[in-house]
């Protein structure tokens, strides 16, 4: 965010008209959605599902507006105690999370971002719906549609995802090579759809 078209002059091979693309293309994406955020900071263990989660958190507590740098003064500030209470974060997540705020070098780079000019979009909450309190784990390989579309049909009826199965998991939902998780979900008596039957459950 902080380099120049002259910075990318200098550079073997580079004009005036290619590092302007550069820096135009760098300048378009200082909007950026919080979990996205959360995810491209590269935090040990922090997949997908547990940077929406600890993203949907954050902005709840921090009611933050794009244009303001909030949100990162609650993630500075929590605590190991309060990430264990957010859905999907267990004592080892909580702790490379606090671990990862705690450091003088990311927590001066988070500052960095701030300066920069990065503007953070707040999380929205899950609408309530069909399949609200209701948690999902996905695991194999979908026909009908990609694992992430399947992901925002849940959520757009109110479900939430988890990357683990647990006692908690209402259902696993097992396309085809399904893997461990499915293997887990038989041993803790987890209810196992199929694609067919998870698409009948959406059209409930």
């Amino acid at each position: 965010y902080s380099l120049k078209i002259d910075d990318i002059m200098n550079l073997e091979r580079f004009g005036e008209v290619s590092a302007k693309n550069i820096i135009d293309a760098i300048r378009a994406r200082t909007r950026m959605p919080l979990a996205r955020f959360i995810f491209a900071l590269g935090i040990e263990h922090v997949g997908e599902e547990t940077a929406i989660a600890l993203a949907l958190w954050a902005s709840a507590k921090s009611k933050v507006k794009s244009q303001k740098s909030k949100v990162f003064d609650v993630l500075r500030n929590v605590t190991q105690e309060e990430l264990q209470t957010i859905p999907d974060i267990g004592p080892i997540v909580a702790r490379s999370i606090h671990q990862w705020l705690s450091h003088a070098y990311n927590r001066n780079l988070l500052k960095k971002f701030v300066d920069a000019g990065l503007k953070i979009e707040p999380e929205k909450a899950i609408a309530k719906g069909a399949l609200s309190g209701k948690t999902f784990v996905i695991t194999g390989s979908l026909d009908t549609m990609s694992r992430d579309e399947a992901k925002e049909r849940i959520r757009a009826q109110g479900g939430d995802i988890s990357e683990s199965v647990s006692k908690k998991t209402s259902f696993v939902i097992a396309g085809s090579e399904p893997g461990s998780k499915y293997d887990k979900a038989q041993k803790l008596g987890v209810s196992i759809l199929d694609e067919r039957a998870f698409l009948d459950l959406l059209c409930r």
